[in-house]
């Protein structure tokens, strides 16, 4: 217990050195190229160390996501190397310690850290999700963004605009393609706006068109319907509407809408098997993808510390400066792998599944050869 303790100590202080020196290296040079913008706004949002505060630190989160596997080895590298260059290493040897014993807490902590980033990627990145879509030049929100035509696969309706703007989830000038089933006000909807509206227990999800003009009587047409779902809703039906309003009942949300990444980058994994059963959506490769990732990640990273830890501690180590070489040839072979697999399946190359899998298929068996010498 006792080399347990000393050896976690030193990871667990080597990884708040490199954690908080990269991420604060990151997020300096940041602000520094964007304090114009975060001075402007800090004068109405209650001063500038409050917006630093609460920009830095959602990224913060999302930086841990990022690099917490390439940061456990690296901690776990510096943790061991320190016991090699006191000579603690050839100590603990001669003492009768095995290797798999002196490697084993390395091994505890880059297994709990992996949790962690678990943990963080399914509760807490899902909950800060819409703080990613705004960089520093858009704080507010308010930025016009351009509006790529999407489609909702359920009802076949195709969604363009001129801009967006993801702080209001709003849609200036929307123009809306309707399927021939829908086409009995004409073949599109025409309005001057289109907010996001997320469902409540009386109205589905969608999208309200304020000040159509296309078609010009909207407010005495009749709902339009596929099948037995109502899909567009009138003030004729629909008290709750203003007059030159309609609604467009639609699962596609405004994340969704406007291509952004982040909805699938920090959804949950629930949220992301839901937005695939959508039909709705129609998505691609990449969220089957990412769902195979999320199960995957756990024994990836854990591959990733086994690959490392026996250049340090095995039997054929050659010093400090070599090791941390190879660990960095072996980190940059691990990632290249993993990246080529991922982009063969985005590429429809792979299946999602076996794009997924593939690198702990691969990465695996080789992790095991190289722990075998810490068994000796």
């Amino acid at each position: 217990m006792l080399i347990d303790r000393y050896i976690a100590r030193a990871q667990l202080h080597a990884f708040v050195i490199v954690f908080v020196s990269l991420a604060g290296l990151t997020f300096v040079v940041d602000a520094f190229t964007n304090i114009e913008e975060f001075i402007a706004h800090g004068a109405e949002a209650g001063g500038l160390w409050r917006v630093l505060a609460g920009y830095y630190g959602c990224r913060l989160v999302s930086f841990f996501d990022a690099t917490s596997p390439v940061i456990a080895l690296a901690s776990a590298m510096f943790a061991l190397s320190w016991l090699e260059r006191h000579n603690e290493l050839t100590a603990l040897l001669a003492a009768g310690v095995t290797r798999w014993r002196i490697a084993r807490p390395a091994l505890v902590f880059a297994a709990v850290v992996s949790l962690l980033a678990m943990v963080n990627r399914e509760l807490v990145l899902p909950q800060i999700r819409h703080a990613f879509s705004r960089n520093a030049q858009d704080l507010r929100g308010d930025a016009a963004h351009p509006f790529e035509a999407r489609y909702d696969h359920r009802t076949e309706i195709l969604f363009r605009g001129r801009t967006a703007q993801m702080g209001r989830c709003r849609i200036e000038a929307p123009s809306l393609l309707l399927p021939p089933a829908l086409a009995e006000y004409g073949p599109q909807i025409d309005a001057a706006e289109a907010f996001w509206m997320p469902a409540t227990p009386g109205r589905p999800a969608g999208y309200l068109l304020v000040g159509v003009t296309e078609p010009a009587d909207v407010d005495r047409l009749q709902p339009l319907a596929a099948g037995d779902d109502v899909v567009v809703l009138t003030r004729s039906t629909a008290s709750w509407l203003e007059p030159g309003q309609c609604y467009v009942v639609s699962d596609v949300s405004f994340e969704q809408m406007i291509g952004s990444t982040n909805w699938s980058q920090y959804s949950s994994t629930p949220d992301l098997v839901g937005a695939i059963a959508n039909p709705s959506l129609g998505v691609g490769a990449d969220v089957p993808l990412r769902v195979h990732a999320r199960f995957v990640a756990p024994v990836l990273d854990m591959s990733l510390a086994v690959l490392g830890i026996p250049l340090v501690v095995g039997p054929n180590r050659r010093g400090i400066f070599v090791a941390v070489g190879s660990c960095v040839a072996m980190t940059v072979l691990f990632f290249l792998v993993t990246m080529g697999c991922h982009a063969l399946a985005t590429g429809y190359l792979l299946s999602p599944s076996l794009g997924a899998w593939l690198p702990l298929l691969v990465l695996a068996p080789l992790a095991a050869w190289r722990a075998q010498p810490l068994w000796q």
